[in-house]
């Protein structure tokens, strides 16, 4: 796995308020200062810059769901290529599995410069040619630009070919025919199987996705 290159900007004084670019819909990680294993993504629902942010409520575990709320929470939030990591705490309960936690009054930024390697193991629909001529793979990794795909019998797909991929990332959201080309391949006569890397193309949207998740990904697991 590529490790990821940072660059940590100075944040102003605590009496500065950081104005976070919220997006509605968008995906925050949270976790229990007091218990780390406690630590799950949840939906940004809203903001009020200064008071509150409204958020999915994080069900850490039934028998955690209160406890790890009760005390501080470490937060990770995605923002084009910077990580914004700050402490809040539990507000109040605002609606049916909504709650509201403290605005942060200050905000660390750290700047993404390159893509981590993900390891997975998503099954995956490849297109050759026409939409109906289709071949099941293994996507073993994925990054911001690309994968790498394991067929378990080998084709004629060779350096340049394109095709289309249409799979399921690990948080629940759909990739459609995402355009890409072959970069490299690595054959296993004795398995008749091959691993075949590959670069994204297109469209814009389904790429985006991939990045969104690449970029939490990588901190969430690693180094939130």
């Amino acid at each position: 796995m590529k490790d990821t290159i940072l660059e940590i900007e100075a944040a102003g004084s605590e009496s500065d308020l950081y104005i976070i670019p919220f997006e509605l819909g968008s995906e925050i990680v949270l976790k229990s200062t007091t218990n780390p294993v406690l630590k799950q993504k949840a939906t940004v629902y809203g903001a009020v810059p200064g008071r509150m942010i409204m958020v999915e409520e994080p069900l850490f575990s039934l028998n955690e769901r209160f406890g790890g709320l009760s005390e501080g929470l470490a937060c990770g939030y995605m923002h084009g290529n910077h990580l914004l990591k700050f402490a809040s705490k539990f507000n109040k309960r605002l609606f049916a599995n909504v709650i509201g936690i403290d605005y942060p009054k200050k905000v660390e930024r750290i700047r993404i410069r390159s893509s981590t390697r993900i390891p997975v193991n998503i099954e995956t629909q490849v297109f050759l040619g026409a939409r109906d001529e289709t071949i099941s793979a293994t996507m073993l990794d994925i990054s911001e630009g690309g994968c790498r795909l394991e067929f378990p019998r080998l084709t004629e797909t060779q350096v340049g070919s394109e095709f289309g991929l249409t799979f399921m990332l690990p948080d629940n959201q759909d990739v459609d025919n995402l355009t890409c080309s072959v970069r490299n391949m690595e054959h296993f006569h004795e398995q008749e199987a091959a691993q075949v890397g590959v670069s994204f193309s297109g469209p814009g949207q389904a790429i985006m996705k991939v990045k969104n998740f690449c970029k939490l990904c990588a901190f969430y697991t690693e180094r939130f």
